[in-house]
């Protein structure tokens, strides 16, 4: 996930919309802390979803059709991109190997590195 798409927001929209959040700034925040995005730009998002006719009666589909169909919205989140937050996943055993990886498409192991160009 490194550009936020249509489908990839309107997906955030309906989990907040299915908890009973209200389509805003507020739950656009909430849904985006993963995503490289300042205030302003949020704002202008929750601006373009009213225009586009986004609101909470919506299913998922409808919401990105009309998400799509809303070209300076589409614009604009095409330039917002995924953090880059590394996720770090360790498997320790006691018995066999440990596992590790630091979300670089590295994987350790025990000391046998997979991943990297040798």
């Amino acid at each position: 996930m490194d550009i936020l798409s249509a489908s990839i927001l309107s997906g955030l929209i309906y989990d907040g919309v299915k908890g009973g959040a209200v389509i805003g700034f507020d739950l656009l925040k909430s849904k985006l802390q993963g995503w490289l995005i300042d205030d302003s730009q949020i704002e202008k998002i929750s601006g373009y979803l009213k225009d586009a006719g986004v609101n909470e009666d919506l299913a998922p589909h409808a919401i990105e059709r009309k998400i799509t169909e809303h070209h300076r919205l589409l614009d604009l989140i095409s330039n917002v991109k995924a953090s880059g937050d590394s996720i770090i996943v360790e498997q320790t055993s006691n018995i066999g190997h440990n596992i590790n990886s630091t979300g670089s498409g590295n994987i350790s192991v025990g000391n046998i590195e997979a991943g990297k160009d040798k």
